[in-house]
């Protein structure tokens, strides 16, 4: 049994790296790539995987930690700021996407049950796929993204709620349904009081201790030890597991860790998630994609045309923009995970025949592999409809700026006495920046005094792309390690990057060796130290000032000629 699920995993990875390679060199999104490799080496093609619910609660973890980073981008005040998102346009959404589709399907002929599942499964959009674009593309605090967002929060609410709801269908006990959401929802705002609290007083601390050790690998482990275990609560409530891993998220995002968080558990969430559009992939009955092909493909389009023309109506009438809600109608466009899981509790409970089910199971994956697309275009999309319809197209409350978000700033990795005297001429002379330090203490102390510092390791990556490296004016490293010096600037000029960087090493030695990786200017501490005594030594002793610059010169392109 090991063996077999094993060598199905090795499968399942082995050809979505392929597919995955292959179709981001033809520039099409990954989600389709993972969800042809599902198609392949599922029971409906290659066999490769005959039992494609063993992978279900592991692939499920990638939307866990994908609403995990998503809670990182929305503190609590941010949160109670989209309330009218959340619950008004959310629940407007639910209900007026799930009314229009559950006729149509009643009309289409199905059982006033089905029409109920069917219905709400299409009401709902994919959590995964547009918080996934939204954040890759930085747009999550855009107007369009927030309102996204709060909709999005509200269909997770109320998928818990249409999950109750499939089996008192099957049994039709109304008292049953009124107990079942009555209970559901006493132990969902018992829960969120709970990891709210936690979040709050808890966790801050447990990341100070955990900091102090100056370990990423015991970072890294707390951060997914404290996700797994806020899934394991939510689903031991029998609620989403996504639930809670958003909520925890949401509390550390306003805590200077959430850069660094954010760095650590990125590979994780892409890869399983990954996982995740496999086991959808896997799912896709290919017998049925063969016969009815074109009337998959119509129905898909019109979902896609439908749900974005109700949204955009509903957002219009909340009092947005065309533009934003035009949009937001491409970003929630497409049907969802929670969709499918509705659709298949229906068929388990025998509310829907299984090739009604898997017709609407194909209509929903087409309108999911689309979705990237048109969230990718949507603001050239929206522009263009919006001056057919005589709006003025771009404004600048609907630019894709993320505000909150630094440009033509300054970066400073490390804040000692170098940084802080780098910070403090900075800030005398109105010039933006942002300060990444390890050394926790510093960070809370200087946080208080006003400082803009996060906690990070500035020698990775991601940690410099989420301080908006790609727009800085300049980056200064005033490490006492050569060693992240060097990881720095290797990241930054394998990444393309060609902002300027000035370094300051301890030894002239280095010099050479970190120009070489990239570096602008290198500031050697000793060198500079020695030659400013030597230059208070020579202007006491009355050299002239044209005479002492150009011997200075001089002693400066030796040593870098000996380095």
């Amino acid at each position: 049994m090991e063996q077999h699920f094993f060598e199905q995993l090795l499968a399942i990875m082995a050809t979505s790296l392929l597919a995955t390679v292959l179709l981001l060199r033809l520039r099409m999104p990954g989600i389709v790539a993972y969800l042809l490799a599902g198609v392949l080496v599922g029971p409906q093609a290659t066999g490769l995987v005959d039992q494609p619910g063993d992978f279900t609660f592991l692939a499920e973890f990638g939307v866990v930690f994908l609403l995990f980073s998503l809670g990182l981008e929305f503190s609590l005040p941010r949160l109670l700021a989209l309330r009218s998102s959340v619950f008004g346009l959310g629940s407007i959404q639910v209900l007026g996407c799930g009314i229009v589709f559950g006729l149509a399907v009643w009309l289409w002929g199905t059982s006033p049950e089905a029409a109920v599942v069917i219905g709400g499964a299409l009401a709902l959009s994919s959590t995964a796929i547009v918080t996934k674009e939204l954040i890759g593309r930085r747009q999550t605090q855009s107007r369009h993204g927030q309102l996204s967002v709060g909709v999005l929060l509200f269909q997770d609410l109320a998928a818990v709620l249409l999950l109750i709801l499939v089996p008192v269908l099957a049994g039709s006990d109304t008292e049953s349904l009124w107990s079942s959401l009555g209970w559901a929802l006493g132990k969902g705002l018992l829960l969120v009081a709970i990891l709210l609290s936690v979040g709050k007083w808890l966790l801050p601390m447990l990341y100070r201790e955990v900091a102090r050790t100056h370990s990423e690998e015991v970072f890294g482990l707390s951060t997914l030890v404290i996700v797994l275990l806020a899934a394991w609560v939510t689903h031991s409530f029998h609620l989403s597991m996504a639930l809670g891993a958003f909520i925890i998220g949401m509390m550390l995002g306003e805590s200077h860790f959430r850069h660094q968080i954010n760095s650590d558990i990125r590979s994780f969430k892409d890869i399983l998630l990954g996982l995740f559009f496999v086991t959808i992939g896997m799912n896709i009955q290919l017998e049925l994609l063969y016969e009815f092909w074109p009337r998959i493909l119509l129905f898909a389009v019109a979902l896609i045309l439908i749900k974005t023309l109700l949204i955009c109506a509903m957002t219009k009438l909340s009092g947005d923009s065309t533009k934003t809600a035009l949009q937001t109608g491409f970003n929630l466009a497409q049907a969802g995970e929670f969709g499918l899981a509705l659709l298949t509790l229906g068929v388990i409970h025998n509310i829907l025949p299984t090739d009604q089910a898997s017709f609407i199971i194909l209509v929903a994956v087409f309108s999911m592999a689309a979705s990237p697309f048109l969230i990718r275009h949507s603001n050239q999309l929206a522009d263009r409809l919006d001056r057919l319809t005589g709006g003025g197209g771009y404004s600048t409350e609907e630019a894709d700026a993320t505000p909150h978000r630094l440009h033509d700033h300054v970066i400073i990795g490390g804040f000692g006495r170098v940084g802080r005297v780098v910070a403090q001429l900075l800030e005398n002379n109105h010039i933006d920046y942002i300060a990444i330090e390890r050394d926790t203490k510093l960070v809370e102390q200087e946080k208080r005094d006003g400082v803009n510092i996060v906690y990070g390791d500035c020698t990775k990556k991601d940690i410099l792309q989420s301080c908006n490296i790609a727009s800085a004016r300049l980056a200064v490293l005033t490490f006492n390690s050569l060693e992240s010096a060097r990881h720095t600037l290797e990241h930054l000029r394998h990444s393309g990057l060609n902002t300027p960087v000035i370094v300051r090493c301890s030894e002239h030695s280095d010099m050479s060796e970190l120009i070489s990786l990239g570096a602008d200017q290198v500031v050697p501490e000793m060198l500079e130290a020695s030659l400013l005594i030597g230059a208070q030594v020579l202007t006491i002793l009355g050299v002239p000032e044209t005479k002492l610059t150009q011997q200075l010169d001089e002693q400066r392109k030796l040593y870098l000629e000996k380095g």
